[in-house]
């Protein structure tokens, strides 16, 4: 076989090929070495060239790598990255569209996408997901298994409920059904219907919202209904100390001593984890209904 080889000295290609067909084709019978290999040897950090470059102006593949061996055990592509960069990286720039970035799909009995993070001694997750906005950074569509911990930083398990009025049910307030089957903050003592504390106030969020709903036509709030959050209290009466049981009172969206157990049966908020000696205030609570 002929050696061909071409060098340029500006930003001209070196090889140009075009073709109705393959403009480039290449074969290799190694065992070791690729048919096609692309260096980019520009050694400064400043360098945003590729190695290999590929660019499709219909609807086919910019890139494709295919593995056609059934008993070959080598991927389709294969990415490597000694520096600080990421080994594959996809960008998807259609504002307008809701393609993604990165998409896999498994025809076999394996993993669509598999991630391992092989160093041992790295804090780094297998597989990493975020988004910019704080929104929703992974979305599964089935079943979850997980083998090991599950851990969240939020304090308290939370669920949302449709609330009369947001301007009302800022985070810390107590609130209570009505008929309607709405919240809204509590105006009674020791009211039976006392559902939980509007999570998010102070340095604790939750770490799990449940019945979350994309339809925001009605306004609607996440109630933490186990855990730790803060809440709005009213020591005015009486002092609340550390382990105080916690009830509704007269004092809208705020909760009081529990001091009268006969009628705190079934009206229990919660349990104090901080004491407020008098006045009006945010104190974290243990949130026990009862």
């Amino acid at each position: 076989m002929p050696t061909i080889t071409a060098k340029t000295s500006g930003t001209d290609p070196a090889v140009l090929a075009s073709s109705g067909g393959e403009a480039l084709h290449a074969e290799s019978t190694s065992s070791s070495v690729a048919a096609v290999a692309g260096f980019q040897l520009d050694t400064t950090d400043t360098s945003s060239g590729a190695g290999v470059y590929g660019e499709a102006r219909g609807g086919g593949a910019a890139v494709a790598g295919l593995q056609t061996n059934p008993d070959g055990n080598g991927p389709g592509v294969y990415a490597e990255a000694q520096g600080n960069g990421a080994a594959v990286w996809g960008r998807q720039v259609n504002t307008s569209g809701n393609a993604a970035g990165v998409s896999a799909e498994c025809l076999g009995s394996g993993h669509a996408i598999s991630g391992v993070q092989m160093n041992p001694a790295s804090a780094g997750a297998g597989i990493y997901a975020e988004h910019v906005a704080g929104l929703t950074a992974g979305f599964f569509r089935g079943n979850v298994i997980v083998t090991g911990d599950v851990s969240f930083p939020g304090a308290d398990c939370a669920e949302e409920f449709i609330v009369k009025e947001t301007s009302r049910a800022e985070p810390g307030t107590v609130m209570t059904l009505i008929d309607s089957g709405e919240l809204e903050p509590c105006e009674t003592p020791y009211d039976k219907r006392v559902v939980g504390v509007v999570a998010g106030a102070g340095p604790l969020k939750s770490g799990i919202v449940m019945g979350r709903r994309h339809d925001r036509t009605r306004p609607r709030q996440p109630i933490a209904l186990v855990g730790t959050t803060y809440c709005k209290v009213d020591a005015q009466d009486s002092p609340i100390t550390v382990g105080s049981l916690l009830t509704s009172s007269s004092t809208p969206g705020h909760a009081i001593a529990a001091n009268d157990p006969m009628r705190a049966f079934g009206a229990v908020l919660g349990k104090a984890m901080a004491p407020l000696a008098s006045g009006l205030g945010l104190i974290p609570i243990l949130i026990t209904l009862q």
